[in-house]
């Protein structure tokens, strides 16, 4: 992995190129891949440009802050659009665990950079499939290399990570990945849905990428369960106006639990809460068993 992270350095010739690369590896590391990746580079004196030094001694800060040991998460890529994140285990270890299926937003991350967030889900509890939207479309063209409608990639995916398989299953979308998370936690029969900070239906006609594409087949996942909805979260900073009307549209259209993160008006709320140390609470309720 160092060899290859060198050699993308140094095909960088500009500090705009060697941003780019930065933001398309916060996009896939996993937290152990980052600690190795400092580490390496430490014992190998290899020199890096500035920007990308600095940029790796700041994550594996990030990562090991307050002494923790990186997460044990193993990084195995799907398809161009998904990555699948899991410690390796036997079969009875892993069906204990959670499967995560996580739409991130038009950055591609989950509010900040996967290794990150990962840090903050212990790897003996929680497995990951991490999907990208690259046509920007909130899903609704599907995943590059899993299906070029979203209902034909969540089949796709339930192929590829049974949710049967595991002791429980939720999905997880930041942004422009809500609506997506809500219909797989519908369509996919899963226990739990969570969207932070979402799009909701009526977006869809908005914005230029989908504006003639039907939300039909998310209509029909909620009809189809209507008696056994699950558990929907939606999670906003109580001063950010527009994520407050879009977790209110949302729970018109389905059974909905608001989570509201006080004294917070920006977009990322996922951010801020990490900031305030408190990430790690809210995960556990929007992944962690059903209260009660």
């Amino acid at each position: 992995m160092l060899e290859t992270f060198v050699a993308q350095v140094a095909r960088c010739a500009t500090v705009n190129q060697m941003q780019r690369l930065i933001i398309s590896l916060e996009m896939i590391l996993a937290p152990g891949e980052v600690a190795r990746l400092a580490a390496e580079v430490r014992e190998r004196g290899i020199g890096l440009p500035n920007v990308v030094a600095k940029w790796l001694d700041r994550m594996e800060e990030l990562i090991r802050r307050d002494g923790a040991a990186p997460e044990g998460y193993v990084r195995q890529s799907l398809s161009d659009g998904a990555t699948f994140y899991a410690t390796p285990g036997a079969p009875a270890e892993r069906a204990a665990r959670t499967l995560v299926l996580a739409f991130t937003g038009d950055a591609h991350r989950l509010m900040m950079p996967i290794a990150l967030f990962l840090q903050h889900c212990p790897a003996d509890r929680y497995e990951f499939l991490v999907a990208y939207d690259a046509a920007h479309a909130f899903y609704l063209r599907g995943i590059a290399g899993l299906g070029d409608t979203l209902p034909a990639t969540l089949d796709r995916i339930a192929a590829l990570a049974p949710p049967s398989r595991y002791r429980r299953a939720v999905s997880f979308g930041t942004s422009a990945g809500g609506l997506a998370a809500v219909w797989a936690a519908y369509a996919l029969g899963l226990e739990r849905g969570v969207s932070v900070g979402g799009v909701t239906p009526s977006e869809v006609g908005r914005r230029v990428q989908t504006q003639e594409l039907s939300i039909d087949e998310f209509d029909a996942a909620v009809r189809r369960r209507a008696g056994r909805p699950p558990e929907v979260l939606l999670v906003f900073g109580e001063g950010a106006e527009r994520d407050t009307r879009k977790a209110q549209e949302m729970a018109e259209l389905v059974p909905a639990q608001r989570i509201v993160v006080p004294g917070c008006a920006e977009h990322n709320v996922l951010y801020e809460l990490w900031k305030r140390g408190e990430l790690g609470a809210l995960l556990e309720r929007a992944l962690g068993p059903v209260a009660g």
